[in-house]
């Protein structure tokens, strides 16, 4: 099944909305992109994660969550704090279907990686989301070895119950047996062929299944490294599965590059998107093959955002259109309006580089095209998205030309986003929205008389700052302050 995850992450799934992204041009934001994955070797992983996951992590303090990933992950934590949160952790498992132990382990995670507090609660509904998915993997590993068999159930066990290194190590164990069983296989392979394939598909699946364990842990160039290993031991007669694996390989990439800003890690994964492309070919698989051109988009995309010039922003919008000559509005609907979102994105950014309005004006058609599709009412937080992206476009837009209609325009989008972007359910996002509301507003208000426009703009930085703090994203509390007193200072001459 396909599915999108964060350009609404790459996208590895059907990741339905995308992770805001602040970009600092004079008060634009666009937001960001995500992976697509496809197939049993490809399992979704997303920013909004498995509902039942999304609904229970949900419906918990953002702050009780940090508080506890913090009491699970530090060593110095009191023992009547630690079993406190123990308790606590054991009841929201229950409500995960996750043991007391697993559950634990998941918000130990999360400590140890260092996350922001504002982050916390969508990195535990992600890795949450992906050790279940793990979990289901080890569940349908069926070894033939009886040894290699019984180590996997061990693992299996081991990982239920929150010990994730146990579970590697038995399953290290496990492939130890199994290689020796593929060796064998081998020398005896002009009469045993079917079980030395055998083998190798089931060697690759444990490879596998230790890379969905580092992406669970956060390690990505390991888990790159496990899912290129069982892409090598895939028999040649079976070159999905080994497209699969390969494709797992890129996504570790990217989200190595995405989030921990390695532009290495992003160039490799882009040379293996273009790799994948000659094994999937367009006539053979056409929707992996546009799938494919749309994670190559996103990578190119990323790294475009963090180089000089516009090269790579060109290749993204090229690859995103060869995506969308497959994956069309008749034939996948939501897929073609992301799609469209993303070549918005890419295309508003290479305005900002560019003189003129060419790119711009193409941005804004493709933001209008995505939200032909993707309604308020089928998938309100994406739709709030893309407005705000509509709104960032016809701002610079704005900037660039006589008059105010695209101001006015870009007001209204800021302001249909902030319908669904509300300060309960996606508090920084909403922030963020509020202080391109306000840019807009102060834009609209240099070009007017009095001082209407101004208050406004004031107004919505002041409420962006009571999210925005000094404590919880200092770069952004100190943008919207820069920002707010600009809009004070223009205030008091509309006075005079």
């Amino acid at each position: 099944m396909r599915a999108k995850a964060a350009v609404a992450g790459l996208m590895l799934g059907a990741v339905p909305a995308w992770s805001g992204v602040a970009q600092n041009l004079k008060t634009t934001t666009l937001e960001a992109t995500t992976l697509k994955t496809k197939g049993s070797n490809s399992p979704a992983i997303n920013a909004g994660g498995n509902v039942q996951i999304s609904y229970a992590v949900n419906q918990e303090n953002p702050a009780t969550l940090a508080i506890l990933v913090k009491a699970l992950s530090d060593k110095d934590t009191e023992e009547a704090k630690l079993r406190e949160a123990e308790v606590k952790v054991a009841e929201l498992g229950a409500k995960l279907g996750f043991t007391a132990a697993a559950t634990a382990e998941v918000f130990r995670i999360v400590g140890e990686q260092n996350v922001p507090e504002e982050k916390a609660q969508a990195k535990l509904i992600e890795i949450a989301t992906h050790f279940a998915q793990t979990r289901e993997a080890l569940a349908a590993l069926d070894p033939d070895d009886p040894r290699a068999a019984a180590l996997t159930r061990q693992a299996r066990e081991a990982f239920g119950a929150g010990r994730l290194t146990e579970a590697d190590t038995l399953l290290e164990q496990a492939k130890e047996l199994e290689t020796a069983a593929l060796g064998e296989a081998r020398r005896l392979l002009q009469k045993a062929q079917e079980a030395v394939d055998r083998h190798a598909l089931n060697l690759a699946k444990m490879e596998a299944t230790q890379g969905d364990i580092a992406v669970t842990q956060v390690r990505y160039p390991e888990a790159a490294d496990h899912f290129h290993r069982a892409a090598s031991l895939v028999p040649p007669e079976h070159p999905d599965e080994t497209a699969g694996y390969l494709e797992r390989e890129a996504d570790a990439l990217y989200r190595q590059g995405d989030e921990f800003g390695d532009n290495a890690a992003l160039r490799a994964a882009i040379e293996r998107y273009r790799a994948l492309l000659t094994q999937r070919p367009r006539e053979r698989v056409p929707l992996q093959w546009a799938m494919t051109q749309s994670n190559l988009g996103n990578a190119l995309w990323r790294l475009g955002e963090r180089e000089s010039g516009t090269a790579r922003l060109q290749e993204a919008v090229a690859a995103y259109r060869a995506a969308l000559e497959v994956e069309t509005r008749e034939r996948v609907p939501l897929d073609w309006a992301m799609t469209q979102n993303n070549l918005g994105n890419v295309l508003a950014r290479l305005g900002e580089r560019e003189s003129g309005t060419t790119r711009l004006q193409e941005a804004v058609a493709a933001y209008r095209a995505a939200l032909a599709v993707m309604t308020r009412d089928q998938v309100p937080l994406d739709w709030a998205q893309t407005q705000t992206n509509l709104g960032a476009a016809l701002e610079l837009l704005g900037a660039r030309e006589s008059g105010t209609a695209c101001l006015e325009e870009a007001v209204a989008a800021y302001r249909a986003a902030l319908e669904e972007r509300t300060r309960d359910r996606v508090p920084l996002d909403w922030a963020t929205t509020q202080t391109n509301l306000g840019a807009a507003l102060l834009e609209l208000g240099e070009r007017e008389s009095g001082t209407a426009r101004l208050e406004e703009a004031v107004a919505t930085y002041r409420a962006a700052l009571a999210e925005r703090t000094r404590e919880r994203v200092p770069l952004d509390w100190a943008m919207t302050q820069m920002k707010m007193n600009l809009g004070n200072a223009l205030a008091g001459l509309g006075e005079r």
